[in-house]
């Protein structure tokens, strides 16, 4: 009797030691082994899930979308641009203006100051509202004031009202 209880004795024994041996290096045999596998797979899903999600379903709809982006860059454009022009057109009138305070004052000439100032209002003039060959040309006492006054006071408010419509054209 000994005999037969040996050999079952000796066969528990190593059945679990043939169950641990007999998978091959490498090779995960357990089920503790198996869901690592399992979430590695599940990164992958994920990770294929975030990219159809950022992806538009939808490429018309992305198409509207840089369109409206577009106009609204060319928008903000325009408006820049608009505002430049005004600016502009602002900086050429205050020069028109202060060069005739200064002619009615009758600041000195030599001045550096008075000089730019001077010859800032002459080239916002144009030629077309001259002091010397402006619109209207007055004679006699006083008429170096009066030119200043009615040509480049013209002058002034053509710019203001020239970069009045450019803004209103340019801007949407």
């Amino acid at each position: 009797m000994t005999s037969p209880a040996t050999p079952s004795t000796t066969t528990s024994s190593t059945a679990p030691s043939t169950a641990r041996s007999s998978a091959p290096a490498g090779e995960a045999s357990t089920p503790a082994d198996q869901p690592v596998t399992a979430t590695g797979d599940r990164a992958s899903t994920r990770a294929d899930a975030s990219a159809k999600a950022r992806r538009s379903p939808d490429l018309r709809a992305g198409a509207r979308r840089a369109a409206s982006l577009t106009g609204a860059g060319i928008r903000r454009l325009r408006t820049m641009v608009g505002e430049v022009v005004w600016i502009i057109c602002l900086l050429a009138a205050a020069a028109l203006l202060l060069g005739t305070a200064l002619v009615v004052v009758g600041a000195n000439t030599h001045n550096a100051l008075v000089q730019g100032v001077l010859h800032a209002a002459d080239w916002a003039d144009l030629g077309v509202f001259s002091r010397s060959a402006g619109i209207k040309q007055f004679t006699g006492d006083g008429a170096a004031t009066k030119n200043a006054l009615m040509n480049w006071g013209l002058g002034a408010v053509a710019w203001l009202v020239v970069g009045r419509i450019a803004r209103r054209i340019l801007t949407p």
